[in-house]
C-alpha cells in the first residue's frame, strides 16, 4: 500500500512537471511569436525623445500620434491603400474562385496524365517566382497568346503584342489562368477538401436531372464557404505582404509593401529638407507605417478568425 501511494505521487510530480515543461515551453514560443507586434506597439506611440531614453525599454512614459502624423506626411495613405485593393485584393478573389473549379477538377477527374499535372502543380508551389522573373517580364511585355497578335501584326502594323507592364493586369491575368503567386497551395487546399466530400452528393443531383456546372454552382460550390474564405484570407495577406511582383512588375503603382519599404527613404528627404524628423529617431515612425500596414489584416483575421480555423480543419491539411 505504502509503494502503491508513493508510486502513486510520482505520477502526480511528473504529470506537474511536464505541465511547468508545456507552459514554459507554449510561453517562450509566444514570446517570440510577439515580440515583433509588441515591440512595434512600443515604438510606434512612443515619442521621438524617449527613444534613446535607457528608463523607456517596453511602456513609454507619455503616448503620442505625432509619428502617425510624421507617416501620413510621406505616404499617401488612402492612394496607398486603394492601389493595394486594386492590384491584389481583386487578385486574391478571381485567384480563390479559379483554384477551386482547378482543385475540384483534380479531386473528381480521372482523365490521362492527371499524375503530370499533379506534378507540375507541386512544381508552382517549390519553385520561387524570383527564378522565372526574366520570362514572367518578357510575358507580360509582349504578352501573345499563341503567337495570334504576332501573326496580325504583320497584316496589321497597329496590331502587335500587348504590354501589361505597370498596370494592375500583371497580377490579374495570371489569377485567371490559376498561376499567380501561391495558387498552388490553394489548389492543393481545395483539393484536399473536395476529396473529403462524399460523392452521393453529386450522384443525388445527377438523379435529379443537375448537369455538371449547375451541380458544382449549387450543390458544391455553398459548401466551400469556409474553405474559401481560409483561402482568401491566405491569398489577401500573402499579396499584401508581397514587395517583389509590385516592384520589379507595376513599379508605376505604390503598393503598402512598396511604401513601407520606402518609408526609411521618405524620411530621409523630410530630414535633409528640414522639416523636423530627426534621423536618429526614425525608428519610431517607421513602427507606426509598420502598424498601420498591418491593422486592416488584423482586424480581417479577428472577425473571421473562427471561419478561417474551421477552414483549415475542413481542408484536411491538419490530418483530419
Amino acid at each position: 500500500m505504502v509503494k502503491f501511494k508513493k508510486w502513486l505521487k510520482t505520477i502526480k510530480l511528473s504529470n506537474i512537471l511536464i505541465a511547468i515543461l508545456r507552459h514554459a515551453f507554449l510561453l517562450g514560443i509566444s514570446y517570440v511569436v510577439l515580440f515583433p507586434l509588441l515591440y512595434m506597439l512600443s515604438n510606434a506611440f512612443k515619442p521621438v525623445d524617449q527613444y534613446f531614453d535607457p528608463s523607456v525599454v517596453w511602456i513609454p512614459k507619455s503616448l503620442t500620434l505625432e509619428n502617425f502624423k510624421v507617416v501620413s506626411l510621406v505616404i499617401d495613405l488612402g492612394k496607398v491603400f486603394l492601389e493595394t485593393f486594386l492590384v491584389f485584393i481583386i487578385t486574391a478573389v478571381i485567384s480563390a474562385f479559379v483554384c477551386m473549379i482547378v482543385g475540384y477538377g483534380f479531386s473528381r477527374s480521372r482523365l490521362k496524365g492527371k499524375n503530370i499535372a499533379m506534378a507540375l502543380l507541386i512544381l508552382t508551389i517549390i519553385v520561387p517566382q524570383q527564378t522565372i522573373s526574366v520570362s514572367l517580364y518578357s510575358s507580360f511585355r509582349y504578352l501573345d497568346l499563341f503567337g495570334i497578335l504576332g501573326a496580325l501584326h504583320k497584316v496589321i502594323p497597329a496590331i502587335g503584342p500587348i504590354n501589361l507592364i505597370g498596370t494592375p493586369w500583371v497580377t490579374i491575368v495570371p489569377a485567371l489562368f490559376g498561376v499567380v503567386l501561391k495558387s498552388g497551395m490553394f489548389i492543393f487546399i481545395y483539393m484536399q477538401f473536395f476529396r473529403g466530400l462524399p460523392k452521393e452528393l453529386e450522384e443525388a443531383a445527377s438523379i435529379d436531372g443537375c448537369g455538371s456546372f449547375h451541380t458544382f454552382f449549387k450543390i458544391i460550390v455553398p459548401t466551400t464557404k469556409n474553405v474559401t474564405i481560409a483561402v482568401l484570407l491566405l491569398s489577401i495577406v500573402w499579396n499584401w505582404n508581397d514587395y517583389y511582383t509590385p516592384s520589379m512588375f507595376i513599379r508605376t503603382r505604390e503598393t503598402i509593401a512598396v511604401a513601407l519599404s520606402n518609408l526609411k527613404s521618405y524620411l530621409d528627404n523630410l530630414h535633409n529638407m528640414g522639416l523636423g524628423v530627426d534621423i536618429q529617431t526614425a525608428e519610431t515612425q517607421i513602427q507606426a507605417g509598420c502598424l498601420i500596414a498591418i491593422v486592416p489584416l488584423l482586424i480581417l483575421y479577428i472577425i473571421l478568425q473562427k471561419r478561417f480555423t474551421e477552414g483549415i480543419e475542413n481542408s484536411g491539411i491538419t490530418g483530419q
